[in-house]
């Protein structure tokens, strides 16, 4: 498992809205579950740009919101679909501007 990896949404309940999932949890911890942000096509609702990560893939335009986290097994991901590594700085801003005082 790897940190930025893209993944189908395989969780029926949210897969219309959601149809992929953004690994964000760090590499260096293994618990048999990761941390996911929930990922839509951009523009079906207003993003919140400082909290949002906004990237393209197959063409269309996403946006996995950093507000939306949920934790899933590492069985339910299944293989990933794209490494999004260039994110990598926007989730550190976005991460840090939720949790700073």
């Amino acid at each position: 498992m790897s940190r930025l990896s893209l993944y189908k949404n395989h969780l029926q309940e949210l897969a219309v809205n959601y149809p992929y999932l953004l690994d964000i949890q760090n590499d260096q911890i293994q618990a048999g579950t990761r941390i996911v942000a929930l990922v839509r096509k951009s523009g079906v609702v207003a993003d919140i740009s400082i909290t949002t990560l906004k990237f393209s893939y197959t063409g269309e335009q996403y946006s996995a919101s950093l507000l939306d986290l949920l934790t899933v097994t590492e069985r339910n991901l299944g293989a990933p679909l794209a490494q999004l590594d260039h994110l990598k700085a926007a989730l550190t801003n976005a991460v840090d501007f939720i949790f700073v005082d």
